[in-house]
């Protein structure tokens, strides 16, 4: 059954809309996505009333979303509010009146449940086992200490980019005395949680302020993709990234590449807790998250459909097997395809020296290898690689996804116009290229072994004797005359990767 899903964050700085499509054969994809700067919090100050010309802008806003909820023809609308509605004395006044004017039932969720779905947005999108998840909002910053990808330890803290900016007036002009100010009443706040001092973990940043601080940190290293989900940078690029924030004038501040103008005057408050964050626990790196509370909402709704966990056993395998149902390829044959590859792999493990972690890769290849054909047929290997380049495939670095790419592209042979790619040069050295050969190479033989897609060949066995690499390939009674003749094809390439002549041999395949 397909469903059309709208998902509302109404946050204390920006509201977001987006919409996901369930298909029928249970893949799903991203196919619209609004951002609105409502500034909800802006004014509230200490008397926690959201000001008339806030509450304007929120409603009209939610409209916009309904209306385009009706364009869409959404099935089901999620939609929530955060910090600056849950602690404003009119937050039931705005939900009411925005359900009223819009339709649209709008849920105020407490702190510790916007960190929970956070972390099940993070858990499913980002391959880390232990680390301290922030979502740095406009009016609070919600954490989470994972451990096990369990999370063991929430806090809800009342602050974030929006009224720290009003509280320490940090819009323009940051003098030295004004942020020092700021960061010890960060810190004061941070020290009242000892599960998180010290903890030594990676920090794990959701929020506009995270993917800011990650698109401003890629523009300063032109680094040649521009995904920010799971980008990775330093302590010290972060130390170094903030001062250049904290020097610059409001105006200055709206030339730095990469930071959004309608996020200028509030960057220096949002990169400060940031920081802070990194002294306090101890962290040598930051993992931006493009996921976050939005994603969380879906996958729960989405998991709890198919009678799921919250958190996926492996987020790689998931979203490889959504990207090759959203992309209508054929999965008994590209199942049957990466079995065949890790097989070969594991038995020829003395020929090629790649490890577990290039076993998973060849794997994500093998499954998605014929992806392109949605494209165009003819050329597809090189339309699937552009696919696997820009999927959003889960568990792999940015290097990781462009290997990927180069394996699936190169399954009918190696082109060197791969190698020419600035993206891929850019991210790929000599060895990264020869492993992709050998993983190339594995792949090519395992779609050799099926070119029919009927598995006239059930299984191989790879083995190695002094002068030659063995195949022992089970055939059952129709034989494999043509699975055959393509394998011959291959000779010269394999002895050109590994130094060894191949040789098979076909044997009886069980009986079904």
């Amino acid at each position: 059954m397909t469903e059309r899903i709208a998902i509302i964050d109404l946050g204390s700085n920006s509201a977001r809309l987006i919409v996901m499509h369930i298909y029928a054969n249970g893949a799903y994809n991203l196919v619209y996505h609004q951002k609105e700067t409502v500034r909800l919090s802006e004014g509230m100050g200490k008397s926690r009333t959201l000001r008339p010309e806030a509450v304007q802008r929120a409603v009209e806003t939610m409209r916009i979303f309904a209306h385009m909820c009706q364009l869409f023809n959404v099935d089901t609308i999620l939609a929530v509010t955060t910090a600056a509605v849950r602690s404003a004395k009119n937050g039931a006044t705005l939900v009411e009146l925005v359900e009223s004017e819009t339709g649209i039932r709008l849920e105020a969720i407490t702190g510790h449940a916007e960190a929970h779905i956070g972390y099940i947005g993070v858990g499913n999108t980002i391959d880390v086992t232990d680390g301290v998840i922030f979502d740095l909002g406009g009016g609070s910053t919600e954490l989470t200490l994972v451990r096990g990808r369990k999370p063991l330890k929430v806090a809800s803290l009342p602050f974030g980019a929006v009224n720290l900016t009003e509280q320490f007036a940090t819009q323009d002009v940051v003098d030295g005395a004004k942020l020092e100010k700021l960061r010890s009443f960060i810190m004061r706040q941070l020290d009242k949680l000892p599960w998180l001092l010290d903890v030594d973990l990676p920090l794990v940043g959701v929020g506009g302020t995270a993917r800011n601080i990650a698109k401003m940190d890629q523009k300063r290293k032109n680094y040649p993709f521009h995904k920010v989900h799971n980008y990775r940078l330093g302590d010290i690029s972060l130390a170094d990234l903030w001062r250049s924030l904290t020097l610059a004038d409001h105006k200055q501040r709206l030339k730095i590449p990469g930071l959004s103008n309608e996020r200028a005057d509030i960057i220096v408050a949002g990169s400060t807790i940031i920081k802070c964050l990194f002294e306090a626990t101890g962290a040598n790196r930051l993992i931006v998250s493009g996921c976050g509370l939005r994603e969380g909402l879906f996958l729960r709704h989405y998991l709890a459909r198919a009678g799921q966990p919250e958190i996926i056993d492996d987020i790689l395998l998931h979203s490889t097997h959504n990207m090759l149902l959203f992309y209508k390829g054929n999965a008994p044959h590209a199942y049957h395809v990466a079995d065949l590859a890790e097989t070969m792999f594991d038995g020829w493990q003395e020929l090629h020296n790649l490890d577990d972690r290039d076993r998973r890769i060849l794997r994500v290849a093998a499954v998605l290898h014929d992806i392109g054909i949605t494209i165009n047929y003819y050329n597809h290997s090189r339309h699937s690689a552009y696919l696997v380049e820009n999927a959003r495939l889960f568990g792999l670095t940015h290097r990781e996804q462009m290997l990927t790419a180069v394996v699936a592209g190169w399954h009918e042979g190696p082109s060197a116009g791969y190698m020419r790619n600035r993206l891929y040069s850019e991210f790929l050295d000599d060895a990264d290229w020869r492993k992709a050969r050998k993983m190339a190479l594995l792949l090519a033989l395992a779609e050799c072994l099926d070119t029919t897609q009927l598995k006239l060949v059930t299984g191989v066995a790879a083995g190695i004797r002094p002068k030659a690499a063995t195949l022992a390939l089970a055939v059952g009674q129709q034989g494999a005359t043509i699975e055959i003749r393509e394998l011959e094809k291959h000779r010269k390439w394999f002895k050109r990767e590994f130094g060894l002549e191949i040789e098979w041999h076909q044997t009886a395949a069980a009986p079904l």
